[in-house]
Parts: structure tokens; C-alpha cells; sequence
């Protein structure tokens, strides 16, 4: 049941991440440096450090991370390295020494992108521009351009429902703090240091020594449905107003996004019980939120 909250918050997570457009697309966003070390604190049902390298802009990144964990009453410690290339996001388990990886999400949307003819990219770009804020409304979300400064650096505060806040360093996918209370999990990620002066060695993006990363076949389906079918909706002159009609779940079960879900999880083994219940945490938690939306 672990594994199924997990996952139930990463698609939750990946579906908002997609409306945080804002100025520019996925592919373009570029970093203040080129170069840094980011350091972190995890507190709550988490607790750890984490440090982040940083590389050539944002294109090349490594996530340490040790923590100790507890959900459900039980108490688990985990030690991971995560690897992002242009191609690639590599995930390594160092206690029970095994890997994965997926696809990049930004190369999957760059293709999709390619895939558009002149009008195509027009109405795209229009629609992933105007969507952010209205989804966010929709669901008790909001994003606060430049509301907060962390360790000396402007910061947009984004809110989802009352079950999410992050600060994301301007116009950039890098959270300096997030506050995470969903589905039994109440965590916090606050950065403490951000050093863009040290030299980063070239080992700190190298994969662990014996253990290869396998392909995570139900992660990769869940992810490229998503983004594929929204890629779809948005190409369309209305696109924005559909997916704003149909909503997170809406989408989902509109255009394939719920098969490669239903695949994803068959692949891994998911029992037909297990994979109805896999879809009521999913409804329970985008009800919540919709609940938690402001009234007018």
C-alpha cells in the first residue's frame, strides 16, 4: 500500500507540474547558474538531507538523498541517488541496490511538440500559457510570482488545495522549500545552502557502482499518457477550455490517459483489486482538493 501512495502522489505532482508553464515552455526553462550545489533539510514524515549537483544550466542534475521515513505506523530508512540527463532520469536505490529509469518528461514533450504543424505550436503555446492559473483556481490552487526570497533568491510560492505549498526559485522547476500534507504524508523540503562557487566533480553524476538501471515500464506509460494526451488537448484552437471542462480525472479517462495508467499498473503486477483501489486514492484525493477549492 506504500508503493500505491507513492505513486498516487506522483501523478497528482506530475499532472500540476505540467500547468506550471507560466513564461516559458518545459524544454526552455534555464537556471540563474550555471553551476550549483544546492543542500537540503527533510522534517516531518521524512527526515534527512538531501543535496542536489547542478549542472550546465539545469540540463545535468544528481540528487543524494538519506532519510528516514515513516507512513503508516511504519518506519523505513532510504538512501537514493537520482540522475537527470537530457535523454534520461536514473533512480538508484542504495539499500536494496537497484535502479530504474524513464524517459526525460521534457524530451517526451519536445517530440510531441516536434510533432505539430505551425498552427499546431500556435494554439499550444496560447493554451499551456493560459491554462496554469485557471486549473489552479479550479482546484484551490494558486502561484505567486516573486512572493517569497530564499537564501537571497526570488521564489514563486505555488499552493494546491491546501496540500501542497512550494517555493520554486524563479521561473525555474527547482523547489528551495516544499511543504507536502496528503494522503498520510506531512513532509518538508527546506534548502539551507546554495553554493554556485565550489567546483562539482564528475563522479557526482556517475551511477552507482553495480547496480543497472532498468526501465520502469509502468512509471514510463503512466507519464507519457499523461503528457501525451495533454499535448493532444492542447494543440486545439479550444484546448485550454477543454481540459479546464474536464479536469485532472476528466482528462485522464478522456483520450487513452486512463489506458496507459491501466497498463502501467498491469505491467507491474497490480491485482484487479489492487488496481481499483490504486484508482479510488486517486478520486479521494482530487475530490479533496476540489473541496478545498475557494467559494465564490
Amino acid at each position: 500500500m506504500r508503493k500505491q501512495c507513492l505513486l498516487v502522489v506522483s501523478m497528482i505532482l506530475l499532472f500540476f507540474c505540467s500547468l506550471a508553464w507560466g513564461e516559458d515552455l518545459p524544454w526552455e526553462m534555464k537556471l540563474p547558474f550555471k553551476e550549483a550545489t544546492i543542500h537540503y533539510e527533510l522534517t516531518g514524515s521524512e527526515q534527512g538531507k538531501e543535496t542536489l549537483y547542478i549542472k550546465e544550466y539545469g540540463k545535468l542534475r544528481a540528487k543524494y538523498r538519506q532519510a528516514t521515513a515513516t507512513m503508516m505506523g511504519m518506519t523505513k530508512k532510504t538512501e537514493t541517488v537520482e540522475i537527470i540527463d537530457s535523454d534520461w532520469m536514473y533512480t538508484y536505490d542504495l539499500v536494496e541496490k537497484k535502479g530504474e529509469k524513464t524517459t526525460n518528461p521534457r524530451k517526451i514533450y519536445l517530440t510531441e511538440y516536434n510533432k505539430f504543424n505551425a498552427e499546431e505550436k500556435k494554439n499550444f503555446e496560447k493554451n499551456a500559457k493560459e491554462l496554469g492559473t485557471s486549473m489552479m483556481g479550479q482546484f484551490g490552487g494558486s502561484v505567486q510570482q516573486k512572493a517569497g526570497k530564499i537564501l537571497g533568491y526570488d521564489c514563486d510560492i505555488t499552493t494546491v488545495g491546501g496540500m501542497s505549498t512550494v517555493h520554486l526559485l524563479h521561473g525555474t522547476d527547482i523547489p528551495l522549500r516544499s511543504e507536502i500534507a496528503i494522503m498520510g504524508m506531512n513532509s518538508t523540503n527546506a534548502a539551507t545552502k546554495i553554493d554556485t562557487s565550489a567546483a562539482i566533480p564528475g563522479s557526482a553524476f556517475a551511477p552507482p557502482q553495480g547496480i543497472d538501471a532498468t526501465l520502469n515500464q509502468e512509471a514510463e506509460n503512466m507519464m507519457a499518457g499523461m503528457i501525451q494526451q495533454t499535448m493532444d488537448t492542447l494543440k486545439k484552437p479550444d484546448g485550454a477550455k477543454q481540459m479546464q471542462a474536464a479536469g485532472p480525472m476528466g482528462m485522464m479517462g478522456a483520450g487513452g490517459m486512463d489506458k496507459g495508467m491501466q497498463q502501467g499498473m498491469k505491467d507491474e503486477g497490480m491485482s484487479p483489486e489492487e488496481q481499483q483501489e490504486m484508482m479510488r486514492q486517486m478520486n479521494e484525493a482530487m475530490q479533496q482538493m476540489q473541496k478545498k477549492q475557494p467559494r465564490k
